[in-house]
């Protein structure tokens, strides 16, 4: 159903005094509050209508009408008008975010707390994949026969170290080798691209490779961590609770409980990673059980042009759109320029 002006309007008069009030909209208070100059009898007409498209529903016989998902979708498409954000704010995320200094782990625990300060809202800022960070190079250590750190630099200075059990006989001069070798070839691709050329090549190393290479690639590859290597920073689960229309108590649960399962909640929020841009999904459109009354507003940061980590907000499907979404954006616009300092910083230093 393609809606003309008047439905689209009433329709947006509904969502709108629902996000206010979070109670539902009868046709008196859409009257009022729109501009069409219609009868409340003309727009319980246009109610009803609405209604028979599931752009609203009537939770009680007696209630007036709530924007189901469909409607709000159609809402945040079509009408959605951003407020600018205060610019006292915009200052506040720049400065405390920069205030932290290279240290990602920190700035991204920062950019958490303080965008769930700023929303009254749950956030959630997830560390870079490191199989879409590119590496820079790779140094090994012999620390006693038999034993070997692997110190893994990637840009934007990031740094992955393990310990690795190698052959007694591997010396200090062969580990020169390796890292050499491997970071003549792989310098500048992401750690994925690495991972797949790596397999790759040990299937076939046997032929075209001498057994000093077939080593390094077998240490290069026991040098990545496992895929499960990110960290969520989780604040402001205590907004769960000044919703008086999400009070019911095994809903929070379900919340928490996701909010707790750190794996669920990365394969849920990597759905939002394919999107290369600032997106919004309603819950109710994923089949998201824990979150079916909730909405994930997302925005990618990124380096070197390349998504790396995510900016989410969860709140209620009927949270102020307008004021959230410009603190999401502007939190992850101001986390990739910080990236983009830190990873020239270290070329100039690396080039002093």
């Amino acid at each position: 159903m393609n809606l003309d002006q008047r439905q689209a309007d009433v329709l947006f008069t509904v969502v709108k005094s629902y996000i206010q009030s979070g109670l539902p909209v009868g046709s008196r208070t859409v009257a009022r509050k729109s501009n069409l100059n219609l009868s409340p009898a003309s727009i319980r007409n246009i109610m009803a209508d609405l209604t028979e498209e599931s752009y609203i529903e009537q939770p009680h016989t007696s209630a007036g009408r709530v924007p189901t998902a469909k409607g709000f979708r159609y809402y945040l498409d079509s009408k959605l008008d951003m407020e600018p954000l205060p610019r006292e704010i915009e200052q506040k995320i720049k400065s405390s975010l920069a205030k932290v200094g290279p240290d990602l782990p920190r700035t991204l625990s920062q950019a958490s707390k303080l965008l769930s300060s700023i929303s009254n809202q749950i956030s959630l800022v997830i560390t870079p994949s490191h199989q879409n960070i590119r590496w820079k190079h790779i140094d090994f250590i012999l620390l006693r026969p038999g034993l070997v750190m692997s110190i893994l630099v990637m840009e934007g200075g990031m740094v992955q170290n393990k310990v690795i059990s190698v052959d007694r006989d591997i010396l200090t001069d062969d580990l020169i080798k390796f890292s050499n070798y491997l970071n003549e070839h792989y310098q500048g691709k992401t750690l994925l691209q690495v991972r797949v050329s790596i397999y790759e090549q040990m299937k076939i190393a046997q032929r075209q490779f001498n057994q000093l290479y077939q080593s390094a690639l077998r240490l290069a590859r026991e040098s990545f961590e496992p895929e499960n290597n990110r960290q969520v920073y989780v604040d402001g689960t205590h907004y769960l609770f000044q919703d008086t229309d999400l009070a019911n108590l095994s809903k929070m649960r379900e919340v928490f409980k996701l909010l707790e399962e750190r794996s669920k909640l990365l394969k849920l929020l990597d759905q939002t990673l394919e999107s290369k841009s600032l997106s919004i999904i309603l819950g109710q459109e994923q089949d998201w059980e824990e979150l079916s009354d909730y909405t994930v507003i997302s925005s990618p940061y990124s380096l070197k042009g390349d998504n790396i980590g995510m900016v989410s907000i969860i709140g209620p499907t009927r949270m102020n759109y307008s004021r959230i979404i410009p603190a999401v954006d502007l939190t992850a616009r101001i986390l990739s320029q910080i990236l983009h300092d830190i990873y020239e910083y270290k070329n100039h230093e690396g080039l002093a």
